[in-house]
């Protein structure tokens, strides 16, 4: 339930984030980023998931720090695109909430 809640206000704070974050090239492996504070950016990586659950056959999100992709957690979240827009699920479930994916790209 918690990881739920969580998911929902990351979606939430896509709509507000990814209008300010600026456009930069992206290094291989990566579709997108979003800056959630100036702490932690999501990186929406183009490679399977190991969450597993309702992941499965999902896309791999990196929760870190910012900086190289793929050096934060990779296990919580996951990530697909269903007709131009963003899905982001757990193991547990398919988060409710979907953006439009040029909020990440």
């Amino acid at each position: 339930m918690g990881h739920i809640f969580f998911v929902g206000i990351v979606m939430t704070t896509v709509a507000c984030a990814a209008s300010a974050q600026a456009r930069k090239p992206l290094p291989p492996g990566v579709v997108g980023v979003l800056r959630i504070d100036a702490g932690t950016d999501y990186v929406f990586l183009d490679r399977p998931t190991t969450v597993g659950g309702a992941c499965k056959g999902w896309k791999a999100v990196s929760i870190q720090a910012p900086g190289p992709a793929g050096s934060g957690m990779t296990h919580i979240i996951c990530w697909k695109e269903s007709n131009g827009q963003l899905l982001t699920a757990t193991a547990a479930r398919v988060t409710p909430e979907v953006v439009p994916m040029d909020l990440i790209r």
